[in-house]
């Protein structure tokens, strides 16, 4: 029994697909949402068939994923880490557009340790000043008596 033909728009439509850059799963449920039923088998054939006829210029590329640990990107990382106060992996993630995953794997196969990084005040100007004003308050309450109750506890405390 002979295979069914696919139509001429069918295959037209898939070539059109192809030179989008998609892959033949993808191009499969494209064409399922169009109403189009056609198997994957079906795609790559109307790809092979094409092939043969076309010079390489203008061959159909295969478009994937860039991996994401390429050795430029793990220098840039061990560069960022291997420093004093090193960034924290979510800030280098988005400087190098990579997952935090990504950093933490880099991270760990370099052969650092990770570490969690203890969450610091960051003393301002503002904060300083507040300080040095609260401090001058709470030193004068004390020279007025007060806080007597309070001065006993802590006189107990140094015994």
């Amino acid at each position: 029994m002979p295979r069914n033909k696919i139509s001429d728009i069918v295959e037209g439509r898939i070539l059109q697909l192809l030179h989008q850059g998609y892959s033949q799963p993808r191009i499969v449920n494209i064409l399922k949402l169009d109403g189009i039923h056609v198997s994957q088998s079906t795609v790559s054939n109307v790809k092979q068939k094409i092939d043969p006829q076309r010079n390489s210029e203008t061959k159909i590329k295969i478009f994937r994923k860039k991996p994401s640990q390429t050795p430029s990107i793990i220098k840039k990382v061990i560069r960022k880490i291997d420093v004093e106060d090193p960034p924290t992996q979510r800030a280098i993630a988005k400087d190098l557009h990579i997952s935090q995953s990504t950093v933490s794997n880099i991270i760990k196969n370099s052969g650092f340790t990770l570490r969690k990084k203890q969450k610091v005040q960051k003393i301002t100007s503002l904060n300083v000043m507040k300080r040095g004003q609260q401090s001058f308050q709470l030193y004068r309450r004390l020279a007025r008596g007060r806080f007597k109750k309070f001065m006993q506890q802590m006189k107990l405390g140094f015994i």
